[in-house]
């Protein structure tokens, strides 16, 4: 019976050590410097003076800018931290409809993002089966891919999955995917 409780009591301490070390979170560690960097001297401890920089430092190399590039905007003021962001730009003429468009000041000026879908490709009327049968009770999905519209619905097209579309699955598709008129 001893035994028994000197186990329980140990397993107890055991796991309320275990919990007291979990709720101690680890030293924060500094990732290494990407190659070819120098590594950055150590934060100062908290409450220390940082010290003054050495006097006889190199002067910064001058480099012509590169008139591909914006002029940079270390010399322009920042940004008043609660000034109202202007209004997005209007979306080009020639943006799809069921497109967006979103705009965002950066120091280099307005970005403004389009995004849509792809234009449709135009596909015509769809083509009688016999055409795309080669004469065959049936349409296979080789066949198939002369009309991208059925190709792509293929299987929607097959209504008893037998890997063929038949003639009558065929009109019935027609009719149902619209793809008669387009």
């Amino acid at each position: 019976m001893k035994k028994q409780v000197r186990a329980v009591a140990f397993g107890a301490s055991l796991l309320l050590a275990g919990a007291a070390l979990a709720q101690v979170p680890p030293p924060a560690r500094v990732p290494p410097p990407p190659p070819g960097e120098a590594t950055p001297p150590p934060p100062p401890p908290p409450g220390a003076v940082p010290p003054a920089p050495p006097a006889d430092t190199m002067p910064p190399t001058t480099q012509a800018p590169d008139p591909a590039l914006p002029p940079p905007a270390s010399n322009a003021p920042p940004p008043p931290a609660n000034a109202p962001l202007p209004p997005p730009a209007p979306a080009p003429m020639g943006a799809e409809a069921g497109g967006s468009s979103a705009s965002m000041p950066t120091p280099q000026g307005q970005v403004t993002v389009n995004s849509g879908p792809a234009p449709a490709k135009p596909s015509g009327p769809a083509p009688d089966f016999a055409t795309l049968s080669g004469g065959k009770g049936w349409i296979t999905p080789e066949q198939a891919s002369a009309y991208p519209l059925l190709a792509n619905d293929f299987q929607y097209a097959d209504s008893n999955r037998d890997g063929r579309v038949s003639k009558a699955e065929y009109q019935h598709w027609v009719s149902k995917a619209g793809a008669g008129g387009q």
